[in-house]
Formats: C-alpha cells, sequence, structure tokens
C-alpha cells in the first residue's frame, strides 16, 4: 500500500507507533521521555547501594537507560522529588572518545598521562556532584550542605582560588576543565606544567563535607559510568583504583561496558588487582533477563510504550501469535512432500504393506522418510523399512528432525522457506537485546497497521516473518558503521549467514540446526592478534555471540577452544535456525578468511569439504549476489 493512499487515522496511528517504539535509542531523549516508559528490569537491586558494580551487555541491552535511572535525573522521574524515595543519589557520565583520546601520544609517557588524566578525572567528578547540587537547588528547591571547610579543601586540592560557596566552585572547576581542555591542544610544555590533583582526594573532600542531616548523605554518591570501553587500558586502571578504594569515602561506581574480554582489572598499584566478587559485582544483563523470564519483561517495557496510544489494548502474547511445527510444515507444503515422497516410493517399488504403512504415518513421520533418506545418501524403501522395523525410535528421530526439516520444504520457491512467528520467537531472535526487541516489535506493526483496518487481530505469521528478516538486515547493514573494522563484522556475518542457510537447507553431511562455530586457535597461520581484535569488536558489536566450550576443557589440560553464536537476530534473514543448537569447527585462519577481501572463495572452500553442490540464494540474499560469487 502506497503512503498516499493511507488514510488519516492510520497515518496517525504509525506516528503514535513511531514516537513510542521507533525511538529506541536512550541517548537522544530526555529523562521525561525515557522514564515515562520505563520498566524495572531484574537485576535493579543489585545496583544499588554502596558495592561497585559493572553491568556487562551489548548494544541495546539497557546499559544507558538503568544507568541513567540511578542518577538524580532518572530517579526524580521515577520517585519523584522526595530524596528519602530515591534507590540511588548519582550522576549520569557517558565517557567521550574524543575526550579521553586526547589523554595520549605527543611523546610523553604513560606515566605523565596518568597524572593528567587523573586531575581531569576529580574535576569531572567534582563537576558532577556539583551539577546535582545545582539541578537540586534549580528543580527541588533545596540547598545541599555542605561544610564551608570541605568546600574549600577541595577546591585547594584542585589547585583552585579558594571559594567558600557551592556556586563559586563550580564556576571555578568549570573554568578548570576549560583550561585543561585547552592546554591539551597546546604545547605538551604548558599541560606538563599543570598543577594536578591526586585521584580522588577533591570529591572526598566534598563528600565527607556533606552535613549528615542532609538527605542526600543517605546514600552514596552514585557515579554512573556509560561506555567504559573507551577508555584507554592506563585510564581503565584509574579508574579501578577509585573503585578498589569505594567505601573509603561516601560515594561509589556503576559502570556500564559492553561484552568484551578486553577490559583491565588491574589498578594503579601494581600487584592489586580489581577481584569480583571481592571488589565489584558483575551484573550480565543478558543472562539475568534470560534467566528472569525476558519474555515476560519485553512484554512490560513494550505494552507500557503502547499505553498513551490508541493501540493500548495490544497484548504481545495475544498480537504476535506463534506456530507449531506441524502447522509450520503444512503451511510451508509439507502435504504435497508427503506425496511427493509416496509417489517415489512406488517408483521404487515398495510394497502394498510398506506404502499402508507410510499412508498411516504423521505428517512430519512421513516427512522425514525424504528428509533421511537425502542426509543419510540411503533410498527411500530402506529409510521406509527402518521406521517401520522401529517405530519408536523413528518417532524420536522425528521430534529430534522436526524443526529442521521446515527449512527444506520451500527451497527453490519464491516467497517464505521459513516462518519466524511468536512472541517467544521475536524474545529468542532479540536475545536479551531490548533494542532489538522493540525493533522487531515496531516494524511489525507498522506493517501490520499499514496493511489492515482491523488492528485488534493478530499480526499475521507472514509480516511477523518479513519484520524479522527485515530487522535482520537492518542490523547487518549497521555493522559497517559500528566499529573501525565495520567491513571486516559485516563480510564475517555474510559468510557465516550463509554457511549456515546452506546447513539449514541441504541436511547431508551435518548434524540439524548448525549455528555455532567454535574456532580453533592452535595451527594459526595468520596474526593471533589480529583474530583476537576481529572476536572482540564482534562480540562488542553484537555479530557474534560468545559463551563457554566444554565443560572438561575449562578442567582440563587441552588446548581451551571458543564457541560462537552468530547473533539470532540475523537468522530470519539468511534463514537458518535461531535456536542454540550444534556447531562447526573453523580453525582461525578460516575465520580471518571469512572476513576478509576474498570472502566469497572461503565460503565455497568451507561448504565443499561437506557436500557437493549448493542451493541458490535465498531472494532477499541476491543484493549480495557479487559478495557471495567466486570468479572462475
Amino acid at each position: 500500500m502506497d503512503d498516499t493512499s493511507l488514510s488519516d487515522r492510520t497515518m496517525e496511528l504509525l506516528t503514535q507507533l513511531s514516537l513510542s517504539l521507533g525511538q529506541v535509542r536512550a541517548e537522544y531523549s530526555s529523562d521525561e521521555t525515557v522514564f515515562s516508559m520505563f520498566s524495572t528490569p531484574v537485576y535493579w537491586g543489585e545496583l544499588v547501594g554502596l558495592r561497585p558494580c559493572v553491568l556487562v551487555g551489548g548494544r541495546g541491552t539497557g546499559k544507558t537507560t538503568t544507568l541513567r535511572g540511578l542518577a538524580y535525573g532518572g530517579q526524580s522521574s521515577l520517585r519523584g522529588d522526595d530524596l528519602s524515595n530515591w534507590d540511588a543519589i548519582g550522576a549520569y557520565w557517558r565517557v567521550d572518545s574524543m575526550v579521553v583520546s586526547a589523554f595520549w601520544g605527543r611523546s610523553l609517557d604513560e606515566s605523565d598521562w596518568i597524572g593528567a588524566f587523573s586531575h581531569y578525572v576529580n574535576l569531572k567528578m567534582v563537576s558532577l556532584f556539583l551539577a546535582f547540587c545545582t539541578w537540586r537547588k534549580e528543580v527541588l528547591g533545596a540547598d545541599t550542605e555542605i561544610d564551608v571547610a570541605a568546600i574549600e579543601l577541595s577546591a585547594v586540592s584542585l589547585h583552585l582560588e579558594p571559594v567558600e560557596t557551592i556556586a563559586d566552585l563550580a564556576k571555578r572547576v568549570r573554568r578548570g576543565l576549560a583550561q585543561l581542555e585547552a592546554r591539551l591542544n597546546g604545547s605538551t610544555q604548558e599541560l606538563m606544567k599543570t598543577d594536578f590533583s591526586l585521584l580522588g582526594r577533591p570529591i572526598s573532600y566534598l563528600l565527607n563535607g556533606l552535613a549528615k542531616s542532609d538527605d542526600a548523605a543517605r546514600l552514596p554518591f552514585t557515579f554512573c559510568i556509560d561506555e567504559f570501553e573507551n577508555f584507554r587500558p592506563y585510564q581503565q586502571r584509574v579508574m579501578n583504583a577509585l573503585v578498589k578504594h569505594v567505601g573509603d569515602t561516601n560515594y561509589t561506581m556503576k559502570i556500564g561496558i559492553r561484552d568484551t574480554e578486553q577490559r583491565e582489572r588491574e589498578t594503579l598499584a601494581a600487584g592489586q588487582p580489581l577481584i569480583d566478587p571481592a571488589d565489584y559485582t558483575t551484573v550480565v544483563i543478558v543472562d539475568h533477563l534470560k534467566n528472569q523470564s525476558f519474555t515476560k519483561f519485553a512484554s512490560q517495557v513494550c505494552e507500557r510504550r503502547l499505553a498513551n496510544t490508541d493501540l493500548r489494548q495490544i497484548r504481545m502474547s495475544d498480537s504476535f501469535p506463534g506456530l507449531s511445527v506441524e502447522e509450520e510444515a503444512k503451511r510451508l507444503g509439507a502435504e504435497d512432500e508427503r506425496h511427493r515422497i509416496r509417489a517415489r516410493l512406488v517408483d521404487e517399488g515398495a510394497n502394498d504393506s510398506g506404502l499402508q504403512f507410510y499412508d498411516k504415518m504423521s505428517l512430519l513421520g512421513a516427512c522425514l522418510i525424504g528428509y533421511w533418506a537425502k542426509a543419510q545418501s540411503e533410498s527411500l524403501s530402506s529409510v521406509l523399512r527402518e521406521a517401520r522395523a522401529s517405530p519408536h525410535t523413528w518417532d524420536q528421530r522425528v521430534g529430534n528432525y522436526a524443526y529442521a526439516m521446515l527449512f527444506t520444504f520451500r527451497q527453490r520457491k519464491r516467497g517464505i522457506r521459513k516462518y519466524y512467528a511468536g512472541w517467544s520467537t521475536y524474545c529468542q531472535l532479540a536475545n536479551g537485546n531490548i533494542r532489538l526487541l522493540l525493533e522487531l516489535t515496531y516494524e511489525a506493526l507498522r506493517s501490520h497497521v499499514t496493511e489492515t483496518d482491523d488492528f485488534a487481530q493478530p499480526v499475521s505469521f507472514a509480516t511477523q516473518t518479513e519484520a524479522a528478516s527485515a530487522v535482520g538486515q537492518t542490523t547487518l547493514r549497521e555493522l559497517q558503521g559500528q566499529s573501525g573494522i565495520g567491513g571486516q563484522l559485516t563480510r564475517l556475518t555474510l559468510s557465516l549467514g550463509r554457511i549456515f542457510n546452506v546447513f539449514a537447507a541441504t541436511p547431508e553431511g551435518h548434524a540439524p540446526e548448525v549455528n555455532q562455530v567454535r574456532i580453533e586457535t592452535t595451527s594459526l597461520l595468520g596474526s593471533a592478534k589480529e583474530l583476537d581484535g576481529l572476536l572482540t569488536e564482534a562480540v562488542a558489536n553484537g555479530c557474534l555471540v560468545a559463551f563457554p566450550g566444554d565443560k572438561q576443557e575449562r578442567v582440563s589440560a587441552q588446548t581451551k577452544s571458543l564457541d560462537y553464536h552468530l547473533h539470532p537476530i540475523f537468522a530470519p534473514y539468511f534463514i537458518y535456525s535461531h535456536r542454540r543448537k550444534r556447531r562447526i569447527q573453523l580453525n582461525g585462519d578460516q575465520v580471518l578468511a571469512l572476513s576478509g577481501e576474498n570472502a566469497g572463495r572461503a565460503i565455497l572452500a568451507i561448504l565443499n569439504e561437506r557436500r557437493s553442490d549448493l542451493p541458490e540464494l535465498p531472494q532477499q540474499l541476491e543484493f549480495y549476489s557479487e559478495f557471495f560469487s567466486v570468479p572462475d
């Protein structure tokens, strides 16, 4: 349907959808907008209090929203203006990579930069606390009671002119930050003439001077630091030193960081690394959401966002119905497949009793005759005899392979080859990522609203599937701009997606539902550093999901290997199973080749090890046909 033919009512609903579900970046929204739709995550209780916390999650998992919720703007929106009702009192600090990268190079040693960066951190922490004090006075009409001597000591510690009021100190600190930034862009000699402050002391003076009777003293002041990965390793060590000494003064730190194994654990003191759980606690967002019903939490998030729209009657579990395997098989043409297999059995000379047995088989059981014969390179008649001889074993096999068969019914046909429908399926595709879940829901409802006037009807299976494929494609395209090696990440995703697509479409020579990869690095001929950087960026940017290998490897002397799962959001676009099931093994050189300029040749080499022919590209992948082609 063309936009120009849409009714005014439909256009209004589309606008409401865009504002409620289409605006998914918390960084770009005001506190009022973000927290009017806020759903408390299940791990919230682990974040409050004095104990430092590291919040780990990929893009879109809710780190920013959660950290902003702990800061004063979020708490005011969520809990009201009475500080005694707040869970935390703090300030949000998004690490600016352009700023922190300025503290590096210019022929200075790392030890010199530690002094300059520590001074910057002191100024920043004091400015964040004073910003809260200013906001409290302007918005809540309440002064923050701090001993005058503490204010003066904080100024002296920062090498600022003596002051006696919060307002004057805030003015001096802003000036101090501006001067430091100017010197970073000036001569190195002038920069090193700066009088640097001792890490952590200026904020300690201020907070220790906070009147015990002040409501702000009830809770430790929380520095909510987002995008911690933007800090350089030495800068992370500086911040770790502050985390190590939380408890010595009335502040704490809650740190948001993307999924990565590259985070520094060391502090400025040699031999005194941060230790989990002695020094801090780690909250892996996806694990918590999966363990405590992401399906329910995601429903609450979406329904709360729709609560102020004309689509508020929508309930996710009702509006996004799923399909049983047998229902989906029928829609994909399993009945026709059953008839084709029977005709071939007749051609092979199957006897009447065998055909009678076949006719009484369940739809999926009968279709498995053809699937199994192809996978095992056997005749249909011999597989039918096997099914007759061991019906119990055959029924178990149907249970194990029924889902995998769904990918084979519509090969070489246009249109939908596999359905991705149902609220639980959408939640599995998002894999704990609330931003992806919102994108899936928005895309499906947008198409649904455009296509039908009866908005109370469930979203069709086809619409859900097409929306899921569209979000997978969008996510793939976004990889290009998310990292300095975005091109490699895009090629790696295209390569693995095609490999898993081929495995799903052709059952020969491998286990069903292959969508994981184990990477062996023992015989790596290429650069180990390049491979490590590629995999780290792939996990950090949501291209791959990393998980532990075999348990026995973690306790044995065997060479360690790593397991990865292409993010489930890509499954509907490439058409393979989104369920974490079985893996193939690749070496590090193959993985580097799959991310390289000649990825098409690397794909073909890997697939040729396991099969003789390749199925055609799905319709939506024809856009990348040049990438997948291999020159003669």
